[in-house]
Formats: C-alpha cells, sequence, structure tokens
C-alpha cells in the first residue's frame, strides 16, 4: 500500500489527509503537522495537517479531521529537540514553530498503527503507534556532545491557528506525569460552542522541567495557563531513548489516565503495542478477499484505499464505554453497541463509505446509525455532520435519511433500531424547522415543490438533495407499513423536476415566479465556484438523481 497517497494536492485538490498513527476508527489520529521551507501556512493544503510537499515537521499532534474540507482538532502538540543551553531553548520557544525540524521522505515510514521519521534538525529518530485514545511515541536521540535532550509539549496548540480560548498545563515530577486541557472553538467545533481536550502524559528518568508563556521560559515551574503556553521536560545526559505514553480525553483528566492504563496494559512496551495495534489492522483487512487478476498499482490503490476507508468515522466511547453526549452529559454506551461513533461527515460519505460499511460490517454499521439516533435522543434532531459532540449544520441535504434508509432497505438493521423514533425524526426534518441541522424552510418547500432561488440561491442542488432525502424517507415508510405516507415521499421525490430547464437540459435555481436562472455560457456551465450549486458546478448536479437512473438517462442522452 502506499499511505501517502492523500496527502499532496492544492486547494480543492488536496486529499486533506492526516498522515500517522491510530488504531481502526480511533478518536485519537496522531500525526506530524508539516510546513514548507518558507514556512508559509498554507490552511487549504493543511487541513489534515500533512502535505507532502512540504519540508519540515511542526510538531506530532494527537487529533486530526480525516479527509474532511475542513480544518478543526489538531491538540496536544509534541516535539523532541536537542538544545546547547537555556538560551538556545528560548530561541526555539520565542518565534512561531521555531522548533520545527526538517525531514525526508528517504527517511521516513509509514504503515498502518506505525509511523517513523527522522528529524534531521534535531538528529533525534521518532517513531509513534496509537490505540482508541493513546498516543505512544519512542525517541532516540542522536549523541552529540553537550547536547540536552529536551521534550516539548504545546499545550495550546491547535492545527488551526487561534482558536484557543483556554489552556492549562501542571506537571507532577514526583509521580513523572504532566496533566493538562485545552478548549477550543474552530472551524467545525465552534458551531456548537467548543471542544475540550483532556491528556494526561507520562515518561520517566526527567532532571528538569518548565513551562513557557508568551515565548518566554521559566525554568523550574511547574504550571502554567494561557494559549501561549506550553512545558518542557529536560531528560537525564545518559537517556538516548526514551517512550513516552499520551492518554487523551474528550470527558475529563480522570478519563484521560484511564483511557491511557486501560488501552496500554498498565505500560506495555512500545513494540508489544504496535504488534497489538498492527493486528488490529489485519483483523481488519482479512475480511476482504480479491479473486480477480490485478497488477501492482491496482493492489496497492485498494489496500490503501481499504486503510483509509478503515480510518473513520470516529469510535467516540472511551474506555469502559462512557463518551460525552451531545447535551453535555457523560454517558454509557448501551449493551447493544459495540462503538458510539462521531464525525460523520455525511455530505462526504452518504454516496459510497457508508453503504461499504453495510456491506462489509453490518455491526458497526447499525452502530453507526444508532449513534445517530443518540445524537436525535439527546439534541432533539437529525444531525447534518456531527462532529465531537455537536451539530455542526455542515453542507446541505437532511442524508442522514440515506444513511438510515439504506441500513433498513438493505434488512441489515438489528432489532435495537426504534423505528417509531426513526420514523418521528424523518417525518421531522422533512416537514418541521429543526433547531439544528435542518433543511431549508419545510412549509415553503412543501408550498413551491422547489427551493425558490430568490430565497436562497442554492434553489437546484437543495431541491435535487431534498428529492433524494425524500425518496429514502419513503423506503423507511413503506417498510414500515406506512404505504401512504411512502406515497407522499415518493411523490415528493419527483420534485427534482421543477428545476429541470428543458432549455438548457440543466438542473437550474428557479426564483418564486417560476424563472429559471441557469449559466448562460459555457464557461458558467463548468464554474466550480458558481455560488448557485454547492462544491460542484451545473454540470455535476445534471447526474445527481440517483433515485431515477432510468429518467436520468432519458434526459441526458
Amino acid at each position: 500500500m502506499n499511505l501517502y497517497i492523500g496527502t499532496d494536492g492544492d486547494g480543492f485538490g488536496a486529499g486533506s489527509l492526516p498522515l500517522g498513527v491510530q488504531s481502526p476508527y480511533g478518536a485519537l489520529r496522531l500525526g506530524a503537522d508539516t510546513s514548507n521551507t518558507l514556512d508559509i501556512p498554507i490552511v487549504f493544503n493543511h487541513l489534515g495537517g500533512y502535505h507532502y510537499s512540504d519540508t519540515h515537521i511542526n510538531l506530532f499532534s494527537h487529533t486530526h479531521m480525516f479527509g474532511a474540507g475542513v480544518q478543526d482538532y489538531g491538540e496536544v502538540g509534541i516535539i523532541p529537540v536537542q538544545i546547547d543551553n537555556n538560551k538556545h531553548l528560548q530561541e526555539m520557544i520565542s518565534k512561531r514553530n521555531g522548533y520545527r525540524s526538517e525531514f525526508q521522505h528517504e527517511r521516513e515510514i509509514i504503515e498502518p498503527g506505525y509511523y517513523q521519521v527522522y528529524l534531521h534538525t534535531h538528529k533525534i529518530n521518532v517513531e509513534l503507534t496509537a490505540t482508541e485514545q493513546v498516543g505512544i511515541h519512542r525517541y532516540s536521540y542522536d549523541k552529540i556532545k553537550n547536547k540536552q535532550h529536551v521534550i516539548l509539549i504545546d499545550n495550546s496548540y491547535t492545527l488551526q491557528a487561534d482558536v484557543c480560548n483556554r489552556s492549562h498545563i501542571k506537571i507532577d515530577s514526583i509521580n513523572h506525569e504532566i496533566t493538562g486541557l485545552i478548549f477550543f472553538q474552530g472551524s467545525l467545533s465552534g458551531r456548537f460552542g467548543g471542544v475540550t481536550t483532556y491528556f494526561v502524559i507520562t515518561l520517566n528518568n526527567w532532571s528538569k522541567f518548565g513551562v513557557w508563556n508568551n515565548g518566554q521560559i521559566i525554568e523550574g515551574q511547574n504550571e502554567i495557563d494561557g494559549c501561549s503556553s506550553g512545558a518542557y521536560i529536560i531528560l537525564s545526559n545518559e537517556q538516548e531513548q526514551i517512550t513516552m505514553y499520551v492518554g487523551i480525553s474528550f470527558i475529563s483528566i480522570e478519563q484521560a489516565r484511564t483511557n491511557l492504563h486501560v488501552q496500554t496494559n498498565m505500560f506495555q512496551s512500545f513494540d508489544s503495542i504496535r504488534t497489538i495495534v498492527q493486528q488490529k489492522w489485519l483483523d481488519e483487512m482479512e475480511r476482504f478477499e480479491v479473486s480477480a487478476e490485478w497488477d501492482r498499482e491496482a493492489e496497492i490503490k485498494f489496500n490503501t484505499a481499504l486503510v483509509h476507508s478503515l480510518s473513520s468515522p470516529t469510535q467516540w466511547d472511551e474506555s469502559n464505554g462512557v463518551y460525552l453526549g451531545f447535551d453535555g452529559q457523560i454517558h454509557t454506551k448501551p449493551d447493544y453497541m459495540q462503538h458510539v461513533y462521531t464525525d460523520l461527515s455525511i455530505w462526504d460519505i452518504f454516496r459510497t463509505q457508508i453503504p461499504f460499511i453495510v456491506f462489509h460490517d453490518s455491526q458497526r454499521a447499525n452502530d453507526i446509525i444508532h449513534s445517530i439516533m443518540i445524537n436525535v435522543e439527546q439534541g432533539s434532531d437529525l444531525p447534518k455532520w456531527p462532529f465531537a459532540n455537536g451539530y455542526t449544520g455542515c453542507m446541505i441535504g437532511s442524508h442522514a435519511d440515506i444513511l438510515i434508509s439504506d441500513l433498513i432497505m438493505k434488512k441489515e438493521h438489528d432489532n435495537y433500531l426504534n423505528l417509531t423514533q426513526v420514523i418521528q425524526a424523518l417525518r421531522k426534518v422533512a416537514n418541521q424547522n429543526q433547531v439544528h441541522d435542518g433543511r431549508f424552510d419545510p412549509s415553503t418547500y412543501i408550498q413551491y415543490e422547489y427551493v425558490p432561488y430568490d430565497m436562497d440561491q442554492q434553489s437546484a442542488p437543495l431541491t435535487l438533495s431534498y428529492a433524494y432525502d425524500d425518496w429514502a424517507i419513503g423506503n423507511v415508510m413503506n417498510a414500515a407499513g406506512l404505504t401512504d405516507e411512502a406515497k407522499e415521499y415518493y411523490r415528493r421525490a419527483t420534485w427534482f423536476e421543477h428545476v429541470f430547464d428543458n432549455k438548457t437540459k440543466f438542473f437550474c435555481p428557479k426564483n418564486k415566479a417560476g424563472k429559471f436562472e441557469c449559466p448562460t455560457n459555457e464557461i458558467e456551465f463548468l464554474n466550480p465556484f458558481d455560488n448557485r450549486y454547492v462544491e460542484g458546478d451545473a454540470w455535476h448536479y445534471r447526474f445527481f438523481v440517483p433515485h431515477k437512473y432510468s429518467l436520468e438517462y432519458d434526459v441526458n442522452s
């Protein structure tokens, strides 16, 4: 496989995949956040933290978005360095990314569950592995005369700049433990008030420690607050290799400590944990057997895509089954669920990834749908794009309808799915204004049988999306024996016809008076930045009637 796939490209062509380690579907995605030679931040190329073209590693952070076109997460930044003295350390801390290091792909290894890179500037070999909520680091320092071996912990760091609201770190030199938290409001997390990540770090053989704040180191101080703060640990001179364990939690410091103890089996060795994690990946991949003849390139692409598809959404429950709910309360997952999931970029995954999970792992597919219904229980509404423990309102449509319908129509749903609750949630999203993640005003949509352009410029893509969503709802109603109601939703599923312009043969925005607002020339039809369409152009949306393929063929022929 080639896990560099998805880490390159520019703008909308960037894959936005992090490069690093995680367990299958793990919440902790530990990896390198990188920058170019000039240290010019290009946000759209670093939504996953890592970009293949970059020359420097800024540090290693412990959570990342996976493939979504938005920047969030990226907390608990750590990097090992070698210094001459405190003045050298002060110089590193005093400037942005002053501790970053050059690296080369030739001295980098990436496998599912294992990452290794040599930090050329600092002369340190870094190895990483990870459980669901624990990152394990192993640093091997080159022996250089008069150099001190140091670990920097940038607890106020987030991948997205300037979204930290509160940060704290405390060094317990007696128990060799470092604890802290960061509360941040990123591109998605900021939409529901923000997320707090707690962490517990443990390692041995310290000699000195300190903190920094606003670029100034404070030697010997063990605690600091602030969004420009961090801590450093100086190892004993003879310590050429060290293993460090970093547990995170979205619940509390105590839960982070529990995750740390449970998931490392009380601090097993780096190699032991790596073996366990990589076996988990093998177990997942061994579900698949390909009988077709293929060349080496096809095999690489398949295996890489398979690993990527097994990397998200995010397993949200922590050790002992506890998780932070959409209501802000701590819950324990139901016994019938193996895991609770979040970070469902439904707009991106309703077409292929979730149907693929239904195909090969019905237990996980059921857990994902149960997780969506748990969102409804705790937050009252079906989500568009649940992130961490909140609603984001991101993108268009109400495509959770499609995920639920797909599971039911394939008869893969388990006996624990409450169809009464499902039907109530589907009726609500289709016919009422939701507090969170709702459709365009349902009463207006039902009145016109399309979304009027003079009320929302995304008239055509919204109408096309709702037609497909309503078809999915009709399937659920039909499966529940509500045939009359199913017929009504099937009728609504034909409303895409109202935004089809017979003159141009394209789906176009249409105002309340019935006038189309189509592109007027070939360039406009191919413009992916046309605000009348959503992350696509008129040609893309010409084919978006997935529930009416035969009619689509007639229209486009």
